[in-house]
């Protein structure tokens, strides 16, 4: 199990960056966007 950190969380890649983090039985341990305004991030880590 390795640990992820994420820089710019929102937009078209990064969703599908978590999806596979998670998929691999992964943890994202930290994420990044200041510019978060839809919750791309809130729906990942609820």
């Amino acid at each position: 199990m390795k640990n992820f950190a994420l820089i710019g969380a929102s937009g078209y890649i990064a969703p599908r960056h978590m999806k596979a983090i998670k998929d691999t039985n992964n943890n994202l341990v930290a994420a990044l966007d200041k510019f978060d305004s839809v919750g791309i991030m809130d729906s990942f880590f609820t």
